[in-house]
């Protein structure tokens, strides 16, 4: 069973008659884990809780948990210190200062309900209002507490029943004119479906109360022609009365809930036209915010599908391999990018970089960089000078962001070897590992990217014969922390051994072989946005 929040303490609770939930759960299937009875249970105004043929405790209200902590689902009820359950016998304990009585009723074959109240009878009257408060309170609460429309609409219509009617459907706009209706009967399951707007016309009123301006509820009858099934199965029965409410949220209209009583249960009580009403914009506030929701989801997730890097390129004589890990793994974007650009004669311009912070924003301005780059390419491919341009595209839009970068050019010559010209604007050096095992830095001074309107940036050119592999990375890659205090850097030497390790691997063994070492330093401890990019001729 979902956790439920804490109550004030009951001590106002009063002996009357038979108790409603106690009529509303006879013939109903108990489930442990139901939100719906919880709903129920606490509103009354008793200490309620129903038991099983073994004694396990299936159903509790907030305040019998209150006077008897061990009173949990799964319980053994003989073993709840204090609660003298023997038998069926009334029994009378002291609980905060406060006598209290209790009696049982057999619901069905499997299932018992014990029922307390306070046996002072000079005690405050119960307040049938507070019952009903405590109800839409806790409504709210599960009909905000999922994000997931489908969750949300089996909770409002299971909600509903048997509390405000025997039964509740939903009906909403749907794509291609028509309408989605959601459902839920006393005794019976959840149902869904989708059907024309001929649905509509199935009620006297529904047509105004789906398009009203204001959320009013109005009692209304079946119209003359056939039964509608998507509101009332065939079990159902005759129908004693049924009222239909707008659900709106704000100025918009969300859909129309209708709520049926059957033939004995009769009218549906217009003393509590508030209350349903009160429910229909409950479940409409419910319904928006999902809404709201999903479609921020569907934008975040085309914007941030652009921010994740995308697979590698096929360079021709050349093995690539990445690695990308951002510091917000929920958020699955972050500061750190890297792009490769193949030309058609075979070569490529390739970058790495790290935009200062991490997060949305962070990505956001790597994003600009990229697509700034892809521009930029086209005009200029040699990379100190690729960058200069790239300084004072950010100066001019970067909101006080700044980058450090590392850009490539690539070419093959007819010997199979790669010449590399490296370009760097305030990125760690890269490191190339010989296909001996020999590990050199590649060290280029050079400013930050996006901070300077004359910065100064420098080039280096490396040969890669075949096996050697040129490796950019991030600084989250030396500077993630571990070790026995957790605050040891990993570190450009620990880099230099993960490398010299790999030798004789190829670009993707060895990239997979130093994140591995990183995870073991790590250890699961947070860190700041990785990024690997390694070059490799084959």
């Amino acid at each position: 069973m979902a956790d439920r929040p804490a109550t004030p303490r009951t001590t106002a609770l009063v002996r009357s008659g038979k108790s409603r939930l106690t009529r509303q759960l006879v013939g109903r299937q108990l489930t442990s884990g139901d939100d719906v009875w919880q709903v129920l249970v606490d509103a009354t105004h008793r200490a309620v809780l129903v038991h099983d043929a073994a004694g396990v405790v299936q159903v509790v209200s907030a305040s019998a948990t209150e006077l008897f902590p061990g009173l949990v689902p799964g319980a053994q009820l003989a073993e709840v210190p204090d609660f003298n359950a023997k038998g069926s016998e009334p029994f009378e304990v002291e609980r905060t200062g406060v006598l209290w009585r209790w009696h049982s009723e057999q619901l069905d074959a499997e299932h018992m309900a014990w029922h307390g109240e306070i046996a002072d009878d000079d005690a405050e009257p119960w307040c049938e209002n507070c019952a009903w408060s405590r109800f839409l309170a806790n409504a709210s609460r599960l009909l905000t507490g999922s994000l997931d429309r489908d969750r949300t609409l089996r909770a409002i219509v299971q909600l509903a029943v048997p509390m405000l009617a025997d039964c509740c459907a939903v009906l909403l706009p749907a794509p291609r004119g028509r309408l989605e209706w959601w459902r839920f009967t006393r005794g019976g399951d959840t149902a869904r479906g989708r059907i024309g707007h001929y649905a509509l016309e199935s009620l006297v009123d529904l047509p105004e109360a789906f398009s009203a301006p204001e959320a009013r509820l109005t009692r209304t009858e079946l119209a003359p022609g056939p039964r509608p099934d998507w509101l009332l199965p065939v079990e159902f029965g005759a129908v004693g009365g049924l009222v239909v409410a707008p659900m709106r949220h704000g100025e918009h209209a969300v859909g129309a809930l209708v709520l049926a009583n059957g033939k004995r249960r009769g009218p549906v009580d217009p003393n509590r036209f508030d209350e349903m009403r009160d429910y229909a914009i409950r479940a409409a506030t419910a319904l928006s915010q999902v809404a709201a929701y999903t479609a921020q989801a569907e934008a975040a997730a085309i914007l941030e599908s652009d921010l994740i890097p995308g697979p590698l390129p096929e360079v021709p004589g050349t093995l690539l391999a990445a690695a990308y890990r951002p510091a917000k793994e929920a958020v699955r974007v972050g500061g750190d990018f890297y792009e490769v650009y193949p030309g058609d004669d075979g070569s490529a311009l390739f970058m790495l970089g790290d935009v200062a912070g991490n997060g949305v924003e962070a990505a956001a301005l790597a994003g600009r960089i990229e697509h700034s780059v892809a521009a930029l390419r086209l005009v200029e491919s040699r990379p100190a000078a690729l960058l200069y341009l790239l300084n004072q595209t950010i100066l001019g839009n970067s909101a006080n962001r700044f980058a450090t970068l590392v850009v490539g050019s690539l070419s093959r010559h007819d010997d199979g070897k790669l010449e590399l010209v490296l370009a760097s604007g305030g990125h760690p050096p890269p490191v190339v590992l010989r296909a001996d095992g020999t590990v050199q830095e590649v060290v280029m001074p050079g400013t930050l990217v996006g901070v300077l309107p004359e910065p100064r940036f420098s080039e280096a050119t490396v040969l890669l014969a075949p096996g050697d592999v040129c490796l950019l990375y991030s600084d989250g890659v030396t500077e993630a922390r571990g070790g026995q205090d957790g605050q040891e850097l990993f570190g450009p030497q620990r880099l230099g051994e993960a490398m010299a390790g790999g030798a004789g691997m190829s670009a993707a063994e060895l990239t997979g072989h130093i994140e591995r070492r990183l995870e073991r330093w790590l250890g699961g401890r947070e860190h700041d946005d990785i990024a690997m990019l390694a070059v490799q001729a084959s």
